[in-house]
């Protein structure tokens, strides 16, 4: 009976315990919850002067200042909260997301990456590594993360769509579009895909299938004008010329006349060799967009066509003057600048431009080199990897990669298992700082 009453007393001492310790921010999730953010501070505040180390207090008192907009105590909060407790996930994502708004973007890395290794099989912090990666343009390592997302849970849509936009932004179109079937598949309601998907087909000149495909989506989205547009387009890349043109002209009708439609419903009557009625609608666009080289030229060429000579030879020097260098020759110009800061010993410098070069051209071998950086020079063994991973996604996707100036003598072949050889010996000494912690 004694034993009864003790363990009873002693539950009641826990009960109470538990019931003291959760009532006590009662009062503070109350107030974020009515968005009531100055009083929930102070209710913070007053926690944080009987016990400075309440992990809780700092976090809710960084969620409040962050509703605020007050970003930088926001940061001083959450980074108070993970002092005292350093692997707690709900303040890892906090601090994380607001490095990322505040520009530090590679301290939110870092952290995501720390929870990878914690876990490799927590889609969390992977899921956050293929974003953060994704959004500020850096793909390869992007696409080596929603693969792995993948790998897990092969059900989410979005992994399949974001995983095919990455692809598409560094010029893997057919992969893309393999994606972007699939993430349709999951979800055929998605509008988004159905634009990306088309415009894809587009390019590869599977013109049939971009027309199917903007059919399927129109049977969901009859209204969507853009649907429309990117169907007249199919129509005229496959060379259905009076198919298109009715296209087009039902879009105009309703309302659309942008460069877009007047552009290509233009090139479609030139094809038709209606130069008058092209001329017509041409200069309309030019209009709207007096630098695009391509209408220009197709307008001077159809005043010729007619007999206007000199409106012609007008618009044909326009289309001379306004013709720019192709993205390869800005990629080259950028590469250019990043060998020589390399040489010069501003690595930061020479890792930015590759990034510039990257957008403009994005070749395996400019991950490998910022990879190559971060590693021998900037001591940065997360990112090291991160693009080296990049780097063999990308090459096992080509027929062909250029060597390093650095590996001027090295096959491919060569330089992947130099690469795999790299990453094992930088995740090998990850793992041992991370024990010695």
């Amino acid at each position: 009976m004694r034993h009864l009453l003790l363990f009873i007393l002693v539950g009641l001492f826990s009960l109470k315990c538990f019931s003291q310790n959760t009532s006590k921010y009662h009062s503070l999730e109350l107030a974020i919850l009515n968005a009531q953010y100055d009083s929930a501070i102070c209710f913070a505040n007053r926690l944080l002067s009987e016990d400075s180390l309440d992990w809780k207090a700092h976090y809710y008192k960084g969620k409040s200042n962050l509703a605020i907009n007050k970003y930088f105590e926001a940061l001083e909060n959450f980074q108070k909260a993970h002092e005292i407790d350093t692997a707690n996930f709900l303040i890892e994502n906090s601090l994380a997301k607001i490095y990322d708004f505040t520009g530090q973007k590679e301290k939110a890395i870092n952290i995501y990456y720390d929870q990878y290794l914690r876990d490799t099989n927590r889609i969390e912090p992977i899921e956050n590594l293929a974003e953060i990666f994704r959004k500020s343009g850096e793909y390869s390592p992007a696409i080596h993360y929603y693969q792995k997302a993948i790998a897990i849970n092969h059900t989410n849509f979005n992994y399949f769509k974001q995983l095919g936009y990455c692809l598409k932004q560094i010029n893997l179109n057919q992969p893309a579009i393999f994606y972007y079937q699939n993430a349709l598949r999951l979800n055929p309601y998605d509008l988004v895909s159905y634009k990306r998907l088309a415009n894809l087909q587009n390019t590869e000149k599977f013109f049939d299938q971009a027309i199917n495909t903007c059919q399927t989506g129109l049977k969901y989205y009859p209204e969507d004008i853009m649907l429309k547009k990117l169907l007249g387009y199919g129509y005229y890349l496959n060379k259905e010329l009076d198919t298109a043109a009715i296209t087009f002209n039902e879009v105009i009708a309703k309302g659309d006349t942008s460069f877009f439609s007047l552009k290509y419903l233009g090139l479609t009557y030139f094809e038709m060799q209606q130069f008058e009625k092209a001329a017509d609608i041409l200069l309309q666009s030019v209009e709207l967009v007096d630098d695009d080289a391509e209408v220009l030229f197709y307008l001077g060429s159809a005043y010729g066509r007619y007999g206007e000579y000199d409106k012609g030879v007008l618009y044909l020097n326009k289309a001379l003057k306004v013709i720019e260098p192709p993205a390869k020759q800005v990629a080259s110009i950028c590469e250019e600048f990043a060998y020589l800061y390399r040489e010069m010993e501003k690595y930061e410098l020479s890792v930015e431009y590759l990034k510039m070069a990257y957008r403009n051209s994005a070749k395996p071998i400019l991950s490998f080199k910022m990879g190559q950086i971060y590693d021998l020079y900037l001591d940065d063994k997360k990112l090291a990897i991160d693009y080296y991973d990049g780097y063999l996604t990308m090459a096992n996707h080509n027929d062909t990669v250029q060597p390093d100036i650095v590996y001027s003598n090295t096959d491919e072949k060569e330089l992947k298992e130099y690469v795999k050889n790299r990453i094992r010996k930088l995740e090998e000494e990850l793992f041992f700082e991370d024990a010695n912690k």
